[in-house]
């Protein structure tokens, strides 16, 4: 295993958005930068590439299904998203 690092992942904004990143990449933190949602996470550079899908939602917006990653603070707090990790 090479040196673990951290990556930053840009979360497209889609109900559901599909990120690539190395395999067994542990997610640490999910905020706004910049007006764009983002993941942080600890990754093997080395690790081959998979995808992982997600769901983007709103608050009270249907079909908030997979594991909750975090939530994020948009528009001066006007609108919250909340991103969920969908596991097979």
């Amino acid at each position: 295993m090479s040196a673990v690092t951290v990556w930053k992942f840009q979360i497209p904004i889609s109900d559901t958005p599909q990120i690539e990143m190395p395999q067994g990449a542990q997610i640490l933190h999910a905020a706004m930068q910049y007006n764009q949602p983002c993941i942080w996470a600890r990754v093997d550079p080395t690790a081959p590439i998979e995808t992982r899908y997600f769901n983007l939602r709103g608050t009270g917006h249907p079909n908030a299904d997979g594991e909750h990653i975090g939530s994020m603070l948009t528009d001066n707090g006007q609108l919250v998203l909340h991103l969920f990790e969908l596991r097979s």
